[in-house]
């Protein structure tokens, strides 16, 4: 599975960049600490997922994920945010995500959502409550 990470601190991509080298099959292709830089990167390389925080400068998360998914309707967004009120997530799933992984969780986590994203699958951490989820008919809440 190729990936694109996609966070304004450079600490926070290499903690993912550290998580996913112990994901078998899982190959980080390229970073990305922008919006714009980004869905520029996704056009080029097209990676499988793209592991997209929201809070960016310029172009955020939202945005460059909406950009994305209409331009390349193959590559798959993993929200990856500190955020975890019902507003984010519904945003999140408008624009075209295909799940959503608080920061909080990545550690315990990110393997599963990865799993689950490669099967096709939607993915919501056990941390964001089943109601926040209830918008997304149609969308297994995993």
């Amino acid at each position: 599975m190729r990936l694109m990470i996609v966070d304004d601190f450079r600490f926070i991509r290499r903690h993912i960049r550290t998580l996913l080298g112990s994901i078998p099959g899982a190959e980080v292709v390229a970073e990305a600490s922008s919006g714009e830089e980004a869905v520029a990167l996704a056009r080029e390389l097209r990676p499988d997922v793209v592991l997209m925080d929201i809070s960016l400068q310029g172009m955020n998360g939202l945005l460059a994920t909406e950009a994305i998914r209409r331009e390349l309707p193959g590559v798959r967004v993993l929200i990856l945010s500190q955020h975890v009120e019902a507003e984010y997530v519904r945003r999140a799933r408008q624009a075209g995500a295909c799940g959503y992984l608080p920061k909080s969780a990545i550690a315990q986590e990110l393997g599963s959502a990865l799993a689950a994203v490669e099967r096709g699958e939607a993915w919501f951490s056990c941390s964001i409550r089943r109601e926040q989820l209830e918008d997304f008919a149609g969308q297994p809440a995993v």
